[in-house]
């Protein structure tokens, strides 16, 4: 493989609520100050617990803290062995905001992580990139929000957690306008609040009993965001929009993608704003990611299943360090046809992320 590798799923934890005060004005800092509103697994009292946890214990920092909160750590264990050349910090705990009540509270929570992580991460590694969370409450403040990262460097995102509306709601339009405003993809990854509090999307057909069952079931709230955004007529709206999901998988994109396509040559008449056949809306405009990955017993399925999804164009490595069932480059594209392979591992993530995305590019390929 000769192309460097782009981790599109790295996750950054905030110590405390103390490291994020600096980043509020005095107000809101009184407010804040004391409260337990950041711990190192956003739901400490959630309904579905790992068993373990879902944090990897050997990442644990040798000089303290919980894993994923030292940068020198990160690049020790996982950029440097790994050759990492370009890695994107996605904040899961900035992603809790979306069971958040309070919508002011949540806005300011969303500006000051993004601070943070902007002030006291992407100084520490030239490879370093972020997504900048906005708040999913209230779509005019997350507008302003992207407008205040428009030109920052190696700002390449926009992460933002999902409510439970579905993502071609007219609700999030002025935040898919700031973001084609300012040249940057939409960010979808799991907040940790789907299908346990008021306000968040749901895990579909019921209530899962453990935490197996609703991680298996968790994919189906992405299935359900491509469907709306591409029957809701959001890409003939918004052209320029590019969407990325994260850690929901992929396997399961291409069955979704024949029964929307044979639903739409049967029902065109309800939609007539969809132009298309759906699946060629998705692969112009929407990217997943490895992580987590299937594993069929036989391999040449997982390569059928690339094929059939287009991969050499819509496939994004990541490892989702530093959790438990975080995958390794070795592992990943050890596992993908030698034909994309170097498309996959960080060619297609250049392209999305275009050239905000900073990287080790030539240290790396030497």
């Amino acid at each position: 493989m000769s192309a460097p590798i782009v981790d599109c799923d790295v996750h950054p934890l905030v110590a405390g609520v103390a490291d994020l005060l600096p980043y509020m004005d005095q107000g809101w800092r009184r407010r804040f100050d004391g409260r337990d509103v950041v711990a190192s697994s956003p739901f400490s009292a959630a309904r579905y617990s790992h068993p373990v946890g879902i944090l990897r214990r050997d990442a644990e920092p040798p000089e303290g803290g919980a894993p994923g909160s030292s940068p020198e750590h990160l690049i020790r264990q996982h950029v440097e062995p790994n050759r990492i050349a370009s890695l994107v910090l996605l904040s899961l705990q900035a992603g809790a905001l979306a069971s958040w009540v309070n919508i002011d509270e949540a806005a300011v929570l969303a500006r000051a992580y993004n601070d943070y992580f902007a002030a006291e991460w992407l100084p520490r590694d030239p490879r370093f990139n972020i997504t900048v969370v906005v708040s999913p409450h209230d779509p005019e403040a997350a507008a302003r929000e992207i407008d205040r990262w428009g030109d920052a460097e190696r700002v390449v995102g926009v992460f933002l957690p999902l409510v439970d509306r579905l993502m071609g709601h007219r609700f999030y339009e002025p935040i898919y306008a700031a973001a084609i405003r300012n040249d940057l993809p939409i960010v979808v990854h799991g907040s940790g609040a789907e299908g346990m509090f008021p306000g968040a999307p749901p895990v579909a057909g019921g209530v899962p009993s453990t935490y197996v069952e609703r991680y298996v079931a968790m994919p189906q709230i992405a299935q359900a965001s491509v469907n709306s955004l591409v029957f809701e007529g959001t890409f003939e709206r918004f052209p320029a929009l590019r969407v990325a999901f994260v850690e929901w998988g992929f396997s399961w994109l291409a069955p979704l993608l024949w029964r929307m396509d044979k639903a739409w040559r049967g029902l065109r008449m309800e939609t007539p704003w969809v132009r298309r056949p759906p699946s060629e809306y998705v692969f112009d405009h929407v990217r997943f990611t490895t992580e987590p990955l299937d594993e069929p017993a036989d391999v040449r399925h997982l390569h059928a299943v690339l094929e059939m999804i287009e991969a050499r164009r819509t496939l994004l490595f990541s490892t989702d360090y530093p959790h438990w069932d975080n995958d390794t480059p070795a592992f990943v594209l050890g596992k993908m046809p030698a034909g994309i392979r170097d498309r996959v591992a960080g060619e297609n993530a250049r392209e999305l992320f275009g050239e905000r995305l900073a990287g080790a590019w030539e240290e790396v390929a030497a």
